[in-house]
């Protein structure tokens, strides 16, 4: 088995806005990316994967050298619709906060297969916690990626929720960072530092709260979500449909009416405009779910039995038989033989 299946592996777009920042500040992106062994190409290839140990390494070594202490929180500032774009289009079609909370867990594993997102109800009462798990070696120093990971968390659940972070939490294993008033300032809430977990704590009752559809800023970054997608790729509505499929597929978004509705286009025009390039909606989707159950199936950090879940699949046997179909073997098959 190889080192790419070994190590916990992140999307190229966690590196959205890292060479703005880096460049905003003087400093030499394309050195600080050799200096870990990035390869600058993967800026201009989002879906690609890295080793996320390298792209923990390579916030610190920037923070570092461009005395950035908060470096990894002015980096969220920056990932907004390559990151809250999907986010928006699963909450647009989730009856309630807990069940958007639920649609990015499922999506998570695509981003980051090495990451690990639980809502945890126990903390205490009245309380429910979500914990961020990196799955990476402890004494990896890892501030400016947890910072970063919660305030993209925060900035999720401010925009599904509409709640101010009166009374939320955001919990830090690292025992050295900002002042209180500096991560208040960028966060909103409070910040506990040297605790057992790093995760973001709120009144539980918030996960019941309904999801107001029709809130302007929710729309907006669906929109530009979207808006971008087509920008991509003007001319091309095969790739413009299989972008919010992959976007979307763990959360259930992958009908038809659905993708229409986001592309503003009747479902009969989409399916013509389909039938004109020689394609159907339907062999889009299948297409995506092998290629991603074929990359799914050669991380042996996603346990077989949640690949279905992540294909957008509701029966484990149907995913079974699109892998017969597909690769002639069963799930654990194209796991052994990968």
């Amino acid at each position: 088995m190889n080192e790419a299946v070994r190590s916990p592996q992140v999307r190229a777009r966690g590196l959205t806005g890292f060479a703005e920042l880096v460049a905003q500040h003087g400093g030499d992106c394309a050195a600080l990316l050799s200096s870990v062994g990035i390869s600058a190409q993967l800026l201009k290839t989002p879906d690609a994967t890295l080793d996320h140990q390298k792209l923990v390494i390579l916030l610190e070594r920037a923070a570092v050298q461009l005395k950035l202490n908060d470096f990894g929180l002015r980096l969220a500032k920056l990932q907004g619709i390559e990151i809250l774009g999907p986010v928006a289009l699963m909450a647009r079609h989730a009856a309630k906060v807990g069940d958007a909370i639920a649609a990015v867990g499922r999506h998570l594993p695509y981003h980051s297969p090495g990451a690990e997102v639980q809502l945890d109800m126990a903390l205490s009462r009245g309380r429910a916690c979500l914990r961020y798990d990196l799955h990476l070696p402890t004494q990896l120093p890892h501030r400016h990626n947890s910072e970063l990971a919660l305030a993209i968390a925060v900035k999720f659940l401010r925009l599904v929720s509409l709640a101010s972070p009166d009374g939320w939490v955001v919990h830090f294993s690292h025992g050295e960072g900002l002042t209180p008033s500096q991560y208040r300032r960028h966060l909103g809430c409070e910040v506990r530092l040297a605790q057992d977990f790093d995760g973001l704590s709120f009144p539980a009752p918030l996960l019941d709260v309904a999801i107001d559809t029709s809130d302007p800023a929710l729309a907006r970054v669906a929109s530009s979500f979207v808006s971008d997608v087509i920008r991509r790729f003007p001319l091309d509505i095969d790739l413009q449909v299989e972008t919010l499929i992959a976007r979307q597929l763990a959360s259930g978004g992958c009908t038809l009416p659905r993708i229409a509705q986001q592309l503003q286009l009747p479902e009969r025009t989409l399916q013509r405009r389909l039938q004109g390039a020689g394609l159907t909606f339907e062999e889009i989707v299948d297409r995506v779910r092998r290629q991603r159950a074929q990359e799914y199936l050669s991380r042996t950090v996603i346990p077989l039995r949640q690949i279905s879940t992540l294909l957008g699949y509701t029966e484990q046997s149907t995913f079974i038989r699109s892998c017969r179909r597909w690769f002639g073997m069963p799930p654990l098959g194209v796991r052994e033989a990968s």
